[in-house]
């Protein structure tokens, strides 16, 4: 070698220096916010074996993504109490779809070992606020130690969180209990409350907000031992693990969604949501409206599981649109049920100069068996791509706008939403600014137009059509 590769090697050196740099850095900085996301208050050493605790809060809002660097060490950190890592949730809770035994339980009581561990839960009002999505939950545990001889220490503690529509669990994890690590005497209770803030939303397809499990681990003290040695921490797990078994946080009746049923009459003309149709009333939403930017719109889609992408058309990716004249509608009969969508520009949200171009759309699904089958809409799912995008986003989530409509035969269920879209048009080529297609899950229904004839939805083809500006 040269002196060139000695050089080289020297700017090599510096940029892997920086690059370490800069790594570390990203490190601490998600650190610090994975260990603010969680904090326990350290400064109540009161040490009751038994106490109305009221624990400062655990809060189980979506976090922001991290880095590769601080997954891999979040991976890592799983058991040293602070890392925040997450797990894939329960298909039930991320569809919004509990099966019907599984028993929405706002409490639960386990007996592991020589510990029975019982929590009950509730809504917090005066800590929610719903139209901005805050939903507050308070859940006391009060943990007993049922053994006749044996003191047990709590070491750490481990929960696991799932909001309603979310595809991952929350891990929380830390030493102690509300940050302590209380001696139980044969017989006696620790008892706590603390609250659980969840940023979520409500479906119109079950009554959870949340579902929660975890555990307690612990060790046994010996006679006369006050408190356990490091061998038994064991960092934090201990000997044994005392189970925390699944509970449900319920909405109250008055933030549930109600699932549509036809024969409702409402008069609540929100013009991006459901609205009448000749052949039926479609109830719309009794709840809180939700804030704009959480209406059912193919690129956001707040109600939804995240949006995952596919690669595109081609012909969208270079604008060679392949029809010559591309439908901004579409009419399409799958399984008996008809599903229409028509679209319209609307001036006054877009923006040409920042490339904000707004449409609405106008779906209409209407049950056409011939038979006397009843069906009931679940859930659904869009693929978008806007023009020269070289891939398609894929929205999905449960319900349609919300809820959860049953149709007889004959009956219609139609919403207008709106897709606000961020593209740069084509237009020495085409007018056409994005395409999208799609599927809606139903469920065909028994003869009490209630329970579900089958666990596996049939699909209703929302045919491809096209958001086109106008000439």
């Amino acid at each position: 070698g040269g002196e060139g590769s000695g050089e080289d090697e020297v700017e090599y050196i510096g940029a892997q220096a920086e690059f370490v740099d800069k790594t570390m850095k990203d490190f601490v900085t998600d650190l610090k916010r994975m260990n603010n996301m969680f904090e326990d208050d350290e400064n109540d050493e009161s040490g009751l074996a038994v106490g109305d605790d009221i624990a400062p809060e655990e809060t189980f809002a979506d976090s922001k993504p991290m880095s590769k660097a601080a997954q891999a060490r979040a991976e890592a950190m799983k058991n040293d109490g602070s890392g925040r890592p997450r797990l894939p949730g329960d298909p039930d809770v991320t569809k919004g779809e509990l099966a019907a035994d599984v028993e929405l339980n706002e409490s639960s009581t386990s007996t592991t070992g020589p510990l029975t561990v019982e929590v009950s839960s509730a809504y917090n009002t005066e800590n929610s606020d719903p139209p901005m999505r805050k939903h507050c939950f308070q859940y006391t545990v009060r943990i007993t130690n049922n053994s006749d001889s044996d003191t047990v220490q709590l070491l750490s503690r481990r929960f696991e969180i799932q909001t309603v529509g979310s595809s991952m669990k929350d891990v929380v994890q830390g030493e102690g209990v509300t940050g302590r690590q209380p001696v139980l005497q044969p017989g006696e209770v620790f008892e706590y409350t603390s609250t659980a803030p969840l940023s979520v939303r409500p479906i119109g397809t079950t009554e959870i907000a949340a579902r929660m499990s975890g555990e307690y681990r612990y060790c046994i003290l010996n006679e006369g031992q006050e408190k356990a040695t490091d061998e038994q921490v064991n960092k934090g797990q201990g000997e044994a693990g005392a189970e925390l078994a699944t509970f449900h946080f319920v909405f109250p009746e008055e933030q549930r969604v109600k699932p549509v049923r036809p024969s409702e009459e409402d008069d609540d003309d929100d013009e991006e949501d459901a609205v009448k149709t000749t052949t039926v009333a479609s109830a719309a939403p009794t709840a809180t409206p939700t804030p704009p930017s959480a209406k059912d719109a193919a690129t956001t889609s707040s109600s939804s599981t995240p949006a995952s992408s596919l690669p595109g058309e081609p012909d969208m990716i270079s604008g060679n649109i392949s029809t010559s004249t591309p439908n901004d509608a579409s009419d399409t009969l799958t399984s008996d049920v008809r599903v229409v969508v028509t679209s319209t520009y609307r001036p006054e949200r877009s923006d040409a100069k920042l490339d904000k171009h707004c449409f609405a759309y106008n779906v209409r699904i209407t049950n056409e068996s011939k038979s006397d089958q009843s069906i009931q809409l679940v859930s659904r799912r869009f693929e978008i791509q806007t023009v020269g995008s070289a891939n398609k986003d894929v929205v999905q989530g449960p319900g349609v706008t919300g809820r959860q409509p049953v149709l007889k035969p004959g009956e219609s269920f139609e919403y207008t939403s709106t897709a606000p879209l961020s593209v740069r048009p084509m237009l020495d080529k085409t007018k056409v600014v994005a395409r999208m297609s799609g599927e809606y899950n139903f469920v065909q229904l028994a003869e009490d137009g209630k329970t579900p004839m089958s666990s596996t939805p049939l699909k209703a083809e929302l045919g491809a059509f096209h958001f086109i500006l106008p000439e």
